[in-house]
């Protein structure tokens, strides 16, 4: 807020007549129509623009519609513009310097509507003996509406004071006048915090990570059925966005939870009963049938501009045949995976998976693990899980089948997810480490597998494109060469893996492995 353009609030009950007589006893009052104020905040589905320490919003008053991108509690835009057109991508930003640390900051991602504030604003010029304009209030009845959550409601009335150029004086008076004398103080709060609130949400309250704590002494079959509820909250918050297909991060972050699931019922083992674990594994096993070919299609579209770039410059057009493939599929694909979300099969399995984890356990369970305290189970199986990727790693040489490099991954996976599932029961510095050792190791390995199924992809692709006609020669040739590189930097990551294992492997990461997850284990088994 700058010196001449102050936002004061108006408590509630206060009489608004009050401080309109106040104000007129010492100057005429010019009072404008009332007009309506649309102000529609934008963000990430991540947050990114409000991390960074912005706000982007978009205004309509009356048949002007306006983009404004400010700094966190300054109401002074960084960029004000003009919109035509709805805001999506960083494609659809307006062009200009001024767009690019925006764009910047949405990379990929989509903005999305976080929520609305309508605004009824009584306008009211304050006048000297000329009828001279000397200063501009505007009073602001604020009501705040997040239709993605069905909620609405009013939120602070605010008082904005703006001068007006050669009375400044003026400006200064009547700014005493609504603090001193009226007792109004200055706004704090920024706009969209306050809506936000009463709406009963906060920045970032969307996050795919595992953050809670648990207790190290709870029943196993309690706190992964905490655990698991956490994971059903994560696929229900993105449904939406998936069968809207407003961000292929709902999609990502959708099937992450549904693997992550899948993972807690077969790896945090014997603590339901077998026939639980085995409907469930298979039911979320489907959702990830379903929602995986457009899942790969989005992964071609978000690398389309590195294969191109991996092409010698001549030859980059001749793939464009493969993006207008994917797009011509694409829509076939979204259509079959909305059908899937909206059946009654899907729909039950959530109610049901939901009502059996909301349920209390049994007082006694003859499960073998349901009665453990989970830091004991959790010691158990990220130790074993632990032994089996080390000897799976050691086991592999240069002659290895691509089979067992697989393999290997999907066991580093279950660890990685047992870790993250269990990590508050651990000091944090060092499971993070953990999980960056893991990941780096994991990177290898998908770079790996993804590599291969991309070029299998690729070949299934262009065999489709000549039987339907949608290929030149060229792009034939285009998309052969493409998987030609595919398979070299295939052959890298192979080549890469013996280090990269070697370093997860050293004896330094065997002791960290040992004394959080095997010393408890053997403590707590009484060794």
């Amino acid at each position: 807020m700058n010196e001449f353009d102050q936002a004061y609030l108006v408590p509630d009950g206060t009489d608004l007549q009050g401080i309109k007589d106040a104000l007129e006893a010492r100057c005429r009052i010019g009072e404008d129509e009332p007009r309506h104020l649309l102000r529609r905040f934008h963000d990430t589905f991540d947050w990114s623009l409000y991390l960074a320490g912005g706000v982007l919003e978009e205004r309509i008053d009356g048949h002007q519609r306006v983009m404004m991108w400010r700094d966190l509690n300054d109401e002074v835009p960084v960029l004000a513009c003009e919109l035509d057109r709805d805001l999506g991508f960083a494609a659809d930003l307006p062009p200009g310097p001024d767009t690019e640390r925006l764009a910047r900051l949405l990379g990929i991602r989509r903005l999305l509507p976080l929520l609305d504030v309508h605004s009824r604003i009584l306008t009211w010029r304050l006048l000297n003996e000329d009828d001279k304009t000397i200063a501009r209030l505007e009073l602001e009845q604020n009501r705040y509406d997040d239709k993605a959550r069905e909620r609405q409601g009013p939120i602070s009335t605010r008082l904005r004071l703006h001068a007006v150029k050669g009375y400044e004086a003026d400006f200064r008076d009547t700014a005493r006048l609504l603090n001193e004398e009226l007792g109004l103080s200055l706004v704090r709060t920024e706009l969209l915090l306050e809506a936000l609130a009463s709406a009963g949400r906060k920045p970032g309250d969307y996050s795919s990570q595992l953050n809670f704590r648990l207790d190290p002494d709870r029943r196993a079959d309690a706190t992964t059925k905490e655990i698991l509820l956490h994971l059903l909250n994560t696929i229900e918050v993105n449904v939406p966005g998936t069968r809207d297909n407003l961000d292929s991060e709902f999609l990502h972050d959708l099937r992450v939870a549904v693997r992550r699931t899948r993972s807690a019922l077969t790896q945090i083992k014997d603590v339901f009963a077998p026939d639980v674990v085995e409907q469930y594994k298979d039911a979320f096993g489907w959702i990830g049938e379903f929602t995986g070919p457009v899942r790969d299609l989005d992964v071609y579209l978000l690398d389309f501009n590195a294969y191109q770039a991996c092409l010698p410059e001549p030859l980059r057009p001749h793939l464009e045949p493969l993006r207008d493939f994917i797009h011509a599929h694409y829509g076939e694909e979204q259509k079959n995976l909305v059908e899937h979300l909206d059946s009654k099969r899907f729909r039950d399995l959530l109610r049901d998976w939901r009502a059996f984890l909301e349920a209390p356990v049994p007082e006694s369970s003859v499960v073998p693990n349901a009665m453990r305290p989970v830091m004991a189970v959790a010691n158990d199986r990220i130790w074993t899980m632990y032994r089996r990727v080390r000897k799976e790693g050691r086991a592999m040489t240069p002659a290895s089948p691509a089979e067992d490099m697989h393999e290997l991954r999907k066991s580093c996976k279950k660890l990685r997810y047992l870790i993250e599932f269990f990590d508050s029961l651990y000091p944090k510095q060092e499971v993070r480490q953990l999980v960056k050792l893991l990941k780096v190791l994991l990177d290898n390995l998908g770079k790996f597998q993804d590599l291969a199924v991309q070029a299998d992809h690729l070949r299934e692709m262009a065999q489709r494109m000549r039987d339907e006609d949608r290929a030149s020669t060229d792009t034939l040739l285009t998309m052969g060469i493409l998987v030609g590189d595919l398979l070299e930097h295939q052959h890298r990551a192979r080549e890469e893996f013996a280090e990269i294992f070697a370093g997860f492997d050293s004896d330094e990461h065997q002791g960290l492995f040992k004394s959080l997850f095997d010393a408890q284990r053997r403590q707590g088994k009484g060794a």
